[in-house]
């Protein structure tokens, strides 16, 4: 059977893509990303494993060698691949980290403007649910972890900064435990997007700590009684006890004047 010109596999091949009133083919470079996507995903290498070289893609793919390493380009911009140089390079396979979705979310936000205000708008509505969606689904070695969590928070009052990194931990353990990947990935999103912005406004809640250290004692009793619900798979009384929480750091975040400053991303 003679090769199929790859131009024309282009021109017909199912993967155009329809974009207002014009069909985009995508580029030969394109398909074989996509392709070579699936197969790492299917065959699920170990982190580190060598691609196959560039010559051997190039006679399976029939196509010049530009394409293929725009094709392995492509995948290193999807961190499913590291390109390394050298006698002992190539291309190798990595898993992608939650932080490429973490830093892509922040820098979109942070370019079109999002303030403090509208991240806590936006945590006062998605949160609550993603917690109460682990009521009930936790193991007791994972209950015990968040309570080990909010036990190092409530012993850093009065370290403002100490306090905001354990509270970051929590949501990472939040993460950790959640058996179900998309919302772990949510809270791990979240986890970051808070860390940058306790970097950005920690000075103004350095300077209001003594004003804020009542909202920080109760914080903590919030999350000692959120998690007694998670163990008791109480998917309301967490919900009402989270959205309270963030209730009362919305007004916070207002009182120290910061409601209006832009977010930043990681």
């Amino acid at each position: 059977m003679s090769r199929q010109d790859p131009k024309s596999a282009q021109r017909w091949s199912p993967d155009a893509r329809a974009e207002g009133s014009a069909l985009r083919v995508p580029k030969t470079s394109e398909l074989i990303a996509r392709w070579l996507r699936r197969e790492l995903l299917r065959t699920r290498p170990s982190p580190g494993d060598a691609l196959p070289s560039e010559t051997e893609l190039r006679e399976r793919f029939g196509v010049s060698r530009p394409t293929i390493r725009e094709a392995v380009r492509i995948l290193e911009t999807q961190h499913l691949v590291k390109v390394a140089r050298g006698a002992f390079g190539g291309a190798r396979f990595t898993l992608p980290e939650a932080r490429m979705v973490s830093e892509a979310t922040g820098v979109y936000l942070q370019a079109h403007g999002t303030t403090q205000a509208e991240l806590n708008e936006a945590r006062i509505t998605l949160e609550p649910r993603l917690i109460g969606f682990l009521a009930g689904k936790l193991s007791p070695d994972a209950i015990a972890r968040l309570r080990a969590e909010v036990q190092r928070q409530g012993e850093a009052i009065d370290d403002v900064r100490e306090f905001g990194r354990a509270h970051e931990d929590f949501y990472a353990t939040l993460s950790e435990v959640c058996p179900n990947r998309l919302i772990a990935l949510e809270l791990l999103t979240l986890r970051d997007l808070i860390q940058a912005q306790t970097e950005l406004v920690g000075d103004a809640w350095v300077q209001h700590a003594p004003r804020s250290r009542a909202g920080m004692v109760r914080h903590v009793e919030v999350k000692r009684e959120v998690v007694d619900h998670l163990e008791a798979g109480r998917v309301a009384e967490a919900e009402a006890l989270w959205t309270r929480m963030l209730e009362a750091q919305q007004r916070l975040t207002a009182a120290i004047g910061v409601g209006d400053d832009p977010i930043e991303a990681l």
